[in-house]
Order: C-alpha cells, then structure tokens, then sequence
C-alpha cells in the first residue's frame, strides 16, 4: 500500500468514527451535537401544516418539509422530535421512503439517504399536546428554550436560524396568528384554512402561533400597524386599557429604533394577551405573547402595576433586537438577552414616569428580585455552564433578570453612555439575523483590556460581597468581604452617607481593595449613624451596626430624598432576611413609619415588605404579637389615603385576618366595594380565597357566589381549579394535592402555583407539612414536563408559608437522602428554603 493511499485511508477512517462518536443519542439536545450539527448544516427551512381540531379529545396533526445544506460529513444525522414512536405516520428523505427509527428524543436519519448539498425531508406526524397548549376554545404554542421538537421534527438548537412557513386549518369560528405575514384565509365548512408567509431567519423557540376565539383589535400608529389579539370578555376594562396598551408599543417600537438606530426588523408587530399564560410575555417576533392581567389591568391601578406593565411591553419589544435579531448562540447565554431586554425597557419606561427618579425605578425593578436568589446557597452567577438544551431551563430566574441588569448598569457607567450605546449599535449591526454572545460583544466595547477582568466577579462568579463599616482611630473604615471564604473581591462605587448637624453629607468611594479608608468621613459620634448606599446602587448586603439600625428603624420616613429612603428600607429588609434585624423589629419599623411616607411606589414596595415580613417570616408568637398592631395600621392607611387604596387592600386582604377584621372583610367582600373603593374582581377572587380559609363554615357558600360572580368561561375555569385548595374537608384537599403530583393535572402552571399556595398557607402550616416531601420528590418531573419557571414557582409556593423547625427538617431529611441530586434542582431548592433553613439552623 502506498504512503499517501495509507494516510488517506487512515484519515477517511478517523473521519468515519468521528461521525461516529456523533451517533451517540442522549435525551435533549447535547452541546457536542448542536455544535457537530452547527458546523454541518446550513440554510434550514420548515414548510409547516398543522389541523387542530376543536375537540381536546382528537390529536393535533400535521406534515412538514424541511430543507437543509449539507455542507460536509459522513454519518447518520440526528433531527429532534420528542413524541411516541408511532407519532410518525410518513416519513422520506430526498425522495425515498425511509423506516423510521427513533431513540431519546430524536429520528435517525441514515447518512445513505443524505448528501452533500441541498436535502429534503417530508415527514407527517402526530403532534404531542405538551407545548401546544391546548385549550376548549384556544391554543398556543410555548416553544422556549427545546420545545419546538415536542410539536414537531426540527434541529432545535438556537444557532440553526431557519426559515419559517406556516399553514393551519382551524376551526372555521377561531382566528390565528403566527410570525409571519397572513397570505390566504378561506372557510370551507366548519374548517378555516389560513396559510402566512415565510419568516425572516428565526430559533426553533421564536418560531409561534396561536388559534383560538379570539377578538382582533388593530391600531395604525405612526406608520406602524399593531393588532391585539384576546378573550377578555369584560368589554369596559378592555376599552379602559387599549388606549395605553397601544401607545407604550408604540412608544417602545419608537424610543429602541432611535437608541439603536435600526428599525424594528421584523414584517410586523402583533400580539396575543393570553388567558393565564405561564410568564409575564414571550418574544416571538410578530406574535408576541402576553400574560392577559398584566395587560388589563382592572379599577384604578396601582403605580407598580402600571410600571410593571410598560416595563412588560418594553421588554418584549426590546427582544425584537436583542435575542430574536441577535440571537445567544447556545443557552448558557440566555441572560445576555434578558439583560438587554431589561436595560433597554429601563430606557424606555423611565420618561413615562417624570415624578419618579430614574435611579429610584432601576433600584426597585431590580435589586429586591436579584436579593431573593444572591442571599441563598440557590444562587449561581449570570453566566451559566449548561452541557445539554434539556437543563436550560434551570437558567432562568432572577439573577438573569435582576442582577444582570444591575451589572450592566456599573457597565455603562464604567464606559460611558455613548461608548456603549455605539457598541450595541455595531454588535446590532454585525451580527444581525445570526448569532452572537457576551464575548463578542466585550470584544467590540473592551478597548483597554480592562473589561474582562472587571466582568470575570460580576458575570461569572455567583453571590454577592458583605459591605459594613467599622471605626478605627477617628476613622470609617469600609470592609468588604466574601461570606464563602473564596477571597473573592467586587469591584464597585458606594454613596456614603453620615449626618453633619441637621443635615446629611455624602461622598462617593471607590472600593478597589478589601479595606477602604475614605478621606474626610469621620467615625460616628455615639449613637450617631454612618451608610454606605444612599443612591441604592451598591450591589451587596450593606451591614448596618446597632446604632444605624436603631435610627432608620425609627426615622427612615425623615429622610427627605425619595431614593435614599428607598435604599434603606430595601437594605433594612435585607438585614432582616439575614438575621441582622428581627423580624419584629423590621415589622414595628413599618409600623412607626409607613404613615408618613409620601412616594406611592415606595409605600406599595413598603406594604409588600410588611406582607413578606408578618406572612412568611414572622414565626406564630410573633405574629400573634404584632397581629392587632399591624391590622390597625392597615386599615387605618384605608381610611385616610384613597388614592393608595389598591395596594392597601391587596395587604388587607393578605394579612388581615383577626376574628374583627374577618368580619369586616367578609362585610367588604358582600358590597363589594369600601369607603366608596369598588374592589377589583381579583381582589374578590383572592378576598374569597382567603376568607373561606378563615371561615371554613362557610367557605362552600363563599366561593360558590364568588364563582356565579365571574364572567369569563377561562376565568370560570381557574377559580373551579383553585378553589379545591380551600375545601374545608382536609381529605379533599389531600386528595387535590395528590392529583397536583401527576403531569396531566398541572397543565395550567399559574392555577397551579396559586393553588398550591393556599395548600401551604402560613394558617394552615404545620397541618400540611405532609406535602413538603412529596412536593419535593416530583421535582425532577416538574423540571422535565413543565415550563421553564414552574420548577421554582413550585417550590416557592410549597415551602414560603413554612417557618417550622419540623418543615426545615422534612426539606434537610430530603437533601441527605439524595446526595447526589442534580446540582442545579438542589440550588433551587435551598432558594426556596433559604429563610425556612436560615431561621431553623
């Protein structure tokens, strides 16, 4: 045999197995083979057809062909489809009818039907239910992050950008909506056949439609033209919220095509406000999906229901650009365009508010949701590990949201406003309709080498530092510190506050080592107070010593500007919840000084920390210390502030539950209305909630009127659901709760996580300590068959109305029983059952 013929036999062979290591079929969609597939195939494109029947009964069918290069490679190829293995009724490639086989999750295809160059695949097949989201009178499609292949055979990896066409036949009295443009709409007997154009270049997860009973509401708006798509049958509070639904789309669309100097780069901009959809929205390009109550909001709301609101559509649209235009080239970078979404709608929404401070938004939009996970053992850094598309999932959470956002923030502010927005512009730009992540963005604005080591503690390392002032020699000393023992430095600037004679003096202090000694910020004299956060933007526990505590524990209402008071009542809750304050003691603070606040979105922060505070942290003998003290100060604040009677009511109907306060709110809840206040139908719905809770005798007559009270047939549905968490007979509610630990009864995540919290109520505990166990135990299969935020909605709604001993015991028997428990469920869990574990050490 000749040298060469022998080195090319040997490199044909060693090509061969490595194909062959590719044939290698796990469940979910690996890192190795996305990254085999991303380096082999180009230009993908789905023909789709779906008929969805108007019976749940009668499955959801359809065919498809897709198209793909083949640009190189020998072996057999993997096309992801997660159904039963006779869901394939036909199947070919290039022309040839091909036996099906199926392993994990995926259809091999043999490497002797392919080649290289253009393939075509024809398939038919019978559409799984689990993320369609099959309803009487509507579906919709949740795709998000490795779901697309439940419905139908794909590459479904963020990195295969493919085209998109779609045909649907529906009922003939549904409409649909899906990404791209609709072409044809014929009715032909009791079918509607509606058929859209192709879409731009897309991730499995964007690709969406939705069917269904749905009214169509259009709006042209500076050459733009906006259709909403909904079932709220409550045609006044419809009318009430269009006006401003519309305006902040546009308003969003308008404010991003000018910072980022690209117009919005997709055919059109409709959207669908969804019954009890799963999360606030869903970004799918020309058919983005809204939680239907975050869209119409009902009576007069309140300012944080109003800035959550547009801070939603902001968000949303801002995908447009960030994350469906530059889309993460894998999973483990979901957070980038969550940040973007975020900083950019913090743009947005800011002017719509021009009473309220734009760094006292950003502090409450984010720093209280990034604490609730960065105080845990359950927190992990913003940029995640993630070896295979079926854990994406456990990415999600506050620290992408909340804390990203704040470390993009120092971001700006380290490299200036015009450095960053022209960054993005060109990051825009470059990679527009393809794939980029967080290194080819530092890349672009990194033009001095400092910014990845600056990135390496804020994005990749997890927790947050301690921050506390001690005194030496005349002298405030700033130490920061790494609870974990790893040494571990954040680089930031702190605004420090100490009093001078009736007034407030305040310098900004670099923190470039462990130990900071500032110039001209003395010691306190006895009894006086020092604080290292007055503006709110550092990032960490701010420890406060005895006397700083004792002071704004009784005059944090002195304070005359809005964002100091903001910072220190968020730094006072977070003291509480690391054990610095007592929880009595952070409860008699709010007594003494919600009275005399003067900034509504401050007292409606304010009233959801004495919620937190006296519900899920307050053990029973301190509860039942504070019990009158605190419904006198609620109903109090009723009577003398109407125009925060909302958020006032929502507390009244949380924690007010003496034998005299369940009278007058069961008063309440039969007119109707109070002082004038006509409550909201949610408020009726939770108020009947919490009343038959409290009045068992009479809860079946309760949420029977309560139920004949409700309009909407989806509505209808939801209260039936949750309301036999309430049953008075323990064993029906034992019995509901099993049923809860089955996949098919856990269709609807949100009536789940509401039901499971009145199953778990503080006024239940300990009673039901006996679902923390099981509850814990399906875990894994709450991660595999639902979505992506249920496993830690399920989880916090099964443990936080727990504060026993015996309840953080049940959660430590588990975690010892199972040593080798999956590392990102266990984190889950210790977020959920932080204060539980904390407070039972």
């Amino acid at each position: 045999m000749g040298y060469r013929l022998f080195i090319f036999l040997f490199l044909s062979g060693c090509l061969f197995s490595c194909h062959r290591v590719q044939l290698h079929v796990e469940k979910g969609i690996s890192f190795e083979l996305a990254k085999w597939r991303k380096q082999h195939l180009d230009s993908v494109s789905y023909d789709l057809a779906f008929y969805i029947p108007d019976s749940l009964d009668i499955p959801v069918t359809g065919s498809e062909t897709i198209r793909f290069m083949m640009k190189s490679g020998r072996g057999d190829l993997q096309l992801d489809f997660k159904a039963a293995p006779d869901a394939i009724t036909f199947f070919s490639a290039n022309g040839r009818v091909v036996p099906v086989k199926q392993q994990n999750g995926h259809i091999i295809i043999p490497s002797g039907v392919l080649k290289r160059g253009m393939n075509e695949i024809e398939i038919s097949f019978r559409s799984p239910d689990q993320s369609l989201n099959r309803n009487k009178e509507y579906m919709y499609t949740l795709f998000v992050p490795e779901r697309a292949s439940t419905a139908f055979p794909c590459f479904d990896q963020p990195d295969l950008k493919a085209r998109f066409r779609l045909r649907l036949a529906i009922p003939a009295d549904w409409k649909a909506v899906a990404n791209g443009q609709m072409e044809t709409d014929k009715v032909s007997g009791q079918f509607r056949d509606i058929s859209f154009s192709e879409t731009e270049l897309l991730a499995t997860y964007l690709f969406a439609f939705s069917a269904g009973k749905y009214q169509a509401i259009t709006r042209n708006l500076n050459g733009h033209r906006y259709t909403l798509y909904h079932r709220e049958p409550d045609t006044l509070k419809v009318a009430k919220n269009l006006d401003a639904i519309f305006n902040m789309v546009e308003l969003s669309i308008s404010s991003i095509e000018k910072y980022t100097g690209m117009n919005m780069p997709f055919c059109k901009y409709d959207f669908v406000a969804v019954p009890s959809f799963q999360y606030g929205g869903m970004e799918h390009p020309g058919a983005i999906f809204f939680n239907s109550s975050r869209l119409f909001l009902e009576g007069t709301p309140t300012r944080e229901e109003l800035l959550n609101r547009a801070n939603l559509i902001a968000h949303e649209t801002a995908h447009m650009w960030f994350g469906d235009l530059v889309t993460m080239p894998w999973f483990d970078e979901v957070w980038l365009k969550e940040v973007f979404a975020n900083f950019i709608a913090d743009k947005v929404v800011s002017p719509l508010f021009p009473d309220l401070d734009q760094h006292l938004l950003f502090l409450m939009a984010h720093y209280y949701q990034a604490y609730s996970v960065d105080r845990t053992e359950g927190t992990h850094p913003i940029g995640q590990h993630l070896d295979n598309l079926k854990n994406a999932g456990s990415l999600y959470g506050p620290i992408i949201y909340h804390k990203a956002p704040v470390v993009m923030n120092m971001l700006e502010e380290k490299i200036g406003n015009p450095a960053l927005r022209t960054g993005l512009q060109k990051y825009l730009r470059k990679y527009a309709f393809g794939n980029a992540g967080w290194n080819e963005l530092i890349n672009i604005l990194d033009t001095d080498g400092t910014l990845h080591k600056w990135a390496e503690v804020w994005v990749n390392e997890s927790g947050r530092p301690q921050l506390k002032a001690s005194f030496s020699d005349g002298r405030t000393v700033i130490g920061q510190s790494d609870k974990t023992g790893k040494g571990r430095f954040w680089p930031q600037t702190l605004d420090v506050a100490w009093p001078v004679g009736d007034s407030v003096a305040r310098k900004r202090v670099a923190l470039n080592s462990p130990f900071t000694v500032p110039e001209n910020i003395p010691a306190p004299k006895e009894n006086q107070w020092v604080y290292l956060n007055a503006d709110g933007s550092g990032y960490g526990f701010i420890g406060m010593d005895k006397a700083t505590l004792k002071y704004f524990c009784s005059n944090v209402s002195r304070l005359k500007d809005d964002l100091f008071r903001a910072a220190v009542w968020t730094d006072l809750y977070e003291n509480m919840m690391e054990g610095q304050l007592p929880v009595a003691g952070f409860t008699w603070a709010i007594i003494k000084n919600l009275p005399d606040e003067r900034n509504q979105l401050i007292r409606e922060r304010v009233l959801l920390y004495l919620q937190n505070a006296f519900l899920f942290q307050a053990s029973g003998p301190v509860r039942d210390s504070l019990d009158m003290s605190v419904e006198h100060l609620v109903w109090s604040e009723l009577d003398n502030h109407e125009n925060n009677r909302n958020s006032l009511m929502n507390a009244a109907i949380s924690i007010c539950y003496s034998p005299s306060s369940v009278s007058r709110l069961y008063e309440v809840w039969q007119k109707e209305n109070y002082r004038q206040y006509k409550l909201t139908t949610k408020q009726l719905k939770e108020l009947a909630y919490n009343l038959a809770l409290h009045m068992p005798a009479k809860a079946g007559q309760i949420l029977d009127v309560q139920e004949k009270r409700i309009v909407g047939e989806d509505e209808r549905r939801q209260f039936s659901f949750i309301r036999q968490s309430l049953d008075p007979d323990p064993e029906k509610r034992h019995a509901f709760f099993r049923s809860l630990l089955k996949a098919e009864n856990r269709e609807h995540e949100p009536w789940v996580n509401e039901a499971l919290y009145y199953l778990n109520h503080p006024d239940r505990t300990p009673e039901e300590l006996g679902y923390i166990r099981p509850g814990l135990e399906v875990l894994g299969e709450i991660q595999a068959t639902g979505d992506i935020f249920f496993p830690q909605s399920w989880l916090d709604n099964l443990l936080k109305g727990h504060n026993s001993k015996a309840a953080a015991d049940s959660v430590r028997s588990f975690l010892n029983d199972h040593p080798d428990y999956p590392a990102d469920l266990k984190m889950k869990i210790l977020k959920s059952a932080d204060f539980l574990l904390r407070n039972n050490d």
